[in-house]
């Protein structure tokens, strides 16, 4: 028995030692592979018809989908295979003149990119139901341009500040070599510095005004109080978003999952969104200080949100000819048009003083007392959300269906993609106007349009900027740092745990799961959760120990709307796009300078004072 357990060993490691060998040989012939690309080679030995199936983890619920029939006549046959998710592949051996189908291979494998895989099918292999994958090739990780990248960034502000220390060491060590002036030559040489800085002095304000007509003789004292965390914390939105936009160098946790799932991609826009609550009290602050009526409030939120929604509007149409009637509506501007109009109303409507007395001491809960109207108000848009995703009936579809339709549920729903936030959109703006090329559209298959930005995702994004003009009342509500800090960790950790409990921490199998497409309620709360703790990370190491100056994401958080809309605008334009490489390394670096322009921009913008606002 030990003799025939040494004997069948012995063949097993000859045969896979063969196996390797003979695939080493015949892998030469192969074309270079694709983004997020391998190969996968079945090697057939015995005259089979073979059918080959396979599903992508990521496809929740779905059926095996047919890939390919491997004939009789074929002795290999090499395919691509997808290296994002791990796939589940089933072999299938087909009968000649029955139908019938027998599984006798199936493995699980997460591939790597740029993996060469080979799987051997003989007649031992159908007997013992079993095959093994074979990598013959040794490919670096895909995500190591990630560390370099990384490493370059971090070395970046080193090198500045060194190349500062020894041209300021070269400056000050040439000016002890010049001659020592006489008393008028200094007297000339002060007044005419002072007479330049005034001119410069004046050249800015005119500047200034010209872009901000609106602008007050409070806004010296309001430049010295400025939070910087909060401009940061928007500037930082803001570059990962245009970094994402920019193809985040072609990794899927820089892109927005199918359906269900949260990656760093989901993050911006929601913070955005939070950002623009907090801000929302310190413009309505400066409006009451300047002694605006109501009515005149309430023109510039009616001004700043139609110009909002008509700027979306263009950018829309940048992809090529406008087709008026196929043109979008929906968008990123025009979502955050209508959250900061119905937001703003609601505050407006029970607006109060917002000059509390820096010496006087709140009320330990007067920052959610303040907004206690608006509570009830934004719980119960809440509300509307959650009935109309749950009990809109809809036909041709189940009521309360959050799915993605297509290949989801064996593809029982094929074209409820969304549920009730498609209907809603496609009956308001009609199929035509709505975003055509959704997230599921690859993984499910897809064919029914579904805008991210719709209209129902709007009640909560509403209820998001709505917790923002929490986390900002408690600026005005508190002026100790101490009471801030352990107020928005409550509402971190808060938000943090009810998202997470509605979700069940898991990717599909929870209550709400977390869904960007959808803004579900787990979405905004978990998305409002990491913004509470970073809000608060920021204010702690800018505004409180003052180890860093929000450089460089500060600038853009300065001068969005023209950073975003320009990233918008020169998307095709040289020297941010041009043909490259499709590997990741290229698309990084790309993606990093692209990015890049941008933020100098907002920082040439911030040096000549040159600040835009709507």
């Amino acid at each position: 028995m030990l003799v025939l357990i040494c004997m069948f060993y012995f063949v097993s490691v000859v045969n896979a030692d063969h196996h390797i060998r003979y695939a080493e040989l015949h892998s030469n012939d192969f074309p270079e592979h694709g983004l997020d690309e391998g190969w996968l080679t079945i090697n057939v030995s015995s005259n089979w018809i073979i059918q080959l199936y396979a599903l992508n983890d990521e496809c929740w619920k779905c059926p095996f989908v047919h890939v390919t029939t491997i004939p009789d006549t074929a002795s290999k046959i090499t395919l691509p295979v997808n290296t994002t998710f791990g796939t589940t592949i089933v072999l299938k051996r087909k009968h000649p003149g029955k139908d019938i189908e027998e599984d006798f291979c199936r493995f699980h494998q997460k591939f790597r990119e740029g993996g060469n895989y080979w799987v051997f099918i003989d007649f031992e292999t159908y007997i013992t139901e079993e095959c093994e994958v074979l990598l013959i090739n040794h490919p670096l990780p895909a995500e190591m341009p990630i560390l370099y990248a990384f490493l370059v960034l971090c070395a970046l502000p080193v090198l500045i500040l060194l190349a500062k220390f020894v041209f300021g060491k070269a400056r000050k060590s040439s000016s002890l070599d010049v001659t020592e002036p006489s008393t008028k030559s200094k007297k000339d040489l002060k007044l005419s510095s002072h007479h330049t800085k005034s001119q410069s002095q004046d050249n800015d304000q005119t500047t200034e005004v010209k872009i901000q007509p609106e602008e007050s003789s409070s806004t010296k004292d309001h430049k010295r109080t400025r939070l910087k965390s909060l401009d940061t914390f928007r500037g930082l939105s803001l570059v990962v978003m245009i970094f994402v936009n920019y193809g985040g160098g072609g990794y899927w946790f820089f892109d927005h999952p199918p359906w269900n799932g949260l990656t760093v991609a989901d993050l911006v826009f929601p913070w955005f969104i939070f950002i623009m609550g907090t801000s929302m009290n310190f413009s309505f602050k400066g409006m009451i200080r300047r002694n605006n009526t109501k009515c005149q409030i309430l023109l510039k939120i009616i001004k700043r949100s139609a110009l909002l929604f008509a700027f979306g509007i263009i950018l829309n149409t940048n992809w090529g000819p406008v087709d008026l009637e196929h043109i979008r509506i929906p968008g990123v501007l025009q979502r955050f048009s209508l959250t900061y109009l119905v937001l703003a109303i609601i505050e407006l409507i029970f607006i109060r003083n917002y000059n509390i007395p820096k010496e006087r001491s709140c009320a330990p809960l007067n920052d959610i007392l303040s907004l206690a109207p608006q509570w009830i108000i934004s719980l119960g848009i809440l509300a509307a959300y959650l009935g109309l995703t749950l009990k809109l009936e809809f036909p041709g579809c189940p009521t309360g269906y959050i799915g993605p339709g297509g290949l989801h549920d064996g593809g029982k729903h094929y074209n409820c993609t969304g549920g009730a936030a498609q209907y809603i959109d496609v009956l308001v703006l009609g199929k035509n106007h709505i975003y055509g090329n959704p997230t599921p559209k690859k993984i499910y298959q897809t064919t029914a349009p579904h805008d991210p930005e719709g209209i129902l995702g709007t009640l909560t994004s509403i209820f998001l900027c709505f917790l923002g003009l929490q986390a900002g009342r408690v600026l005005i509500c508190f002026q100790s740092h101490k009471e801030r800090i352990i107020r928005w960790i409550i509402w971190g950790v808060l938000t943090g745990v009810v998202g997470a409990v509605l979700c069940k921490g898991s990717q599909n199998d929870g209550w709400i799961p977390l869904n960007k497409n959808l803004w579900s309620i787990s979405f905004i709360l978990v998305t409002a959760s990491f913004a509470f703790l970073l809000l608060s990370a920021m204010y702690i190491a800018i505004d409180i120990l003052k180890i860093w100056e929000g450089d460089p994401f500060i600038y853009p958080g300065m001068n969005s709307i023209v950073v975003y809309c320009c990233h918008d605008i020169f998307y095709r334009f040289f020297p941010v796009n041009w043909q490259i490489h499709d590997d990741h390394l290229s698309l990084l670096l790309k993606a990093v300078w692209d990015t890049s322009i941008y933020v100098v921009l907002a920082y040439v913008m911030f040096k000549k004072k040159i600040f835009v606002a709507l």
